[in-house]
C-alpha cells in the first residue's frame, strides 16, 4: 500500500537486495506519472512490473548518492523506461566509473559495473525541478559521503544514508564522510523543514522529523561513542 501524502501523492517503498537498502516509487496518480528514488537492487523487476501494470510514465531516476546498493538498479530501468537521472556533480562523476567490488562482493564476479547516463546535474537547475504541479527540491547533504543529496516533495523527505531511525551515522573517510559536514547538513535540515515533515531513510523505517531531533542532538554532543562503526543493517558484509 502507498502512502498517500499531501496532494494526492503517493510513496511506495521496494526493499533493495542483496542489501536492505530502500527504494521508493513517488506517484502522481492524476497525471499517471511516477519517480524513482534510489533503486538498488540490480534487477528491477519489481519497480518495472509495478510501473507497467500501473500505466504510469516513470519520469525519473534520483540518486541520493553513489553508494552501490542505492543505484545498483538505474541501466536496469533504463532499458525498459526514458527516463531522466538526476544526481549531483560530484555523484554522476562517480557513479559514471566502472566499478566491479559489488559484483565481486555478492556474486564472485568480474563484471564492471556504471551508470549509463546522468542527465540532470541538480546545482545546474538551481537545486529544484518542476514536476507536474509539484516543485522537487534538492538538499546538498554531506556527511555520510560529500557527494550525497536529499530530496524534498510535498511533505516527504528522502535522506539516503543521511538519517535512519534511530541508527549511529555510518561514516567511513574513504567515502568523503566527515562527521562535521553532517552535523551541518542535519542542522539545516532541522532550521529548514517543518518538524512533522515525513523522512524516508535510504534503510528502515519512515519516521518523522521531530523523532529523531534529540538523538541528533545527544550524537553530536558525543553521548554516542565510537561513531566510526557501521551499523549492522549497512554492514558490507554479504548477507547470507
Amino acid at each position: 500500500m502507498a502512502d498517500i501524502l499531501y496532494n494526492n501523492l503517493g510513496v511506495i517503498r521496494f526493499l533493495n537486495s542483496p542489501v536492505p537498502s530502500n527504494a521508493y516509487l513517488v506517484v502522481c496518480e492524476k497525471h499517471k506519472r511516477c519517480f524513482v528514488v534510489d533503486p538498488g537492487t540490480k534487477e528491477q523487476n519489481n519497480i518495472r512490473d509495478y510501473v507497467q501494470k500501473k500505466g504510469y510514465s516513470l519520469d525519473y531516476i534520483m540518486l541520493t548518492h553513489e553508494h552501490f546498493d542505492h543505484c545498483w538498479g538505474v541501466n536496469s530501468l533504463l532499458d525498459t523506461f526514458n527516463a531522466k537521472v538526476v544526481t549531483t556533480r560530484l555523484c554522476s562523476h562517480w557513479i559514471k566509473t566502472p566499478m566491479n567490488y559489488f559484483n565481486k562482493l555478492y556474486f564472485n564476479s568480474e563484471k564492471m559495473y556504471s551508470v549509463n547516463k546522468v542527465d540532470v546535474i541538480v546545482e545546474d537547475v538551481d537545486m529544484k525541478l518542476e514536476w507536474n504541479d509539484y516543485i522537487i527540491s534538492f538538499i546538498a547533504a554531506k556527511g555520510h559521503t560529500n557527494r550525497g543529496m536529499c530530496i524534498s516533495v510535498s511533505n516527504a523527505l528522502f535522506t539516503g544514508d543521511t538519517m535512519i531511525y534511530k541508527t549511529k551515522p555510518f561514516l567511513k573517510k574513504k567515502y568523503g564522510a566527515s562527521i562535521e559536514d553532517l552535523k551541518k547538513t542535519i542542522d539545516f535540515i532541522y532550521e529548514f523543514f517543518d518538524n512533522d515533515i515525513i523522512v524516508y531513510p535510504g534503510h528502515g523505517e519512515k519516521f518523522q522529523l521531530i523523532e529523531m531531533q534529540e538523538y541528533y542532538k545527544d550524537y553530536f554532543a558525543g553521548k554516542y561513542d565510537d561513531h566510526l562503526r557501521s551499523s549492522s543493517i549497512l554492514s558490507e558484509k554479504p548477507i547470507k
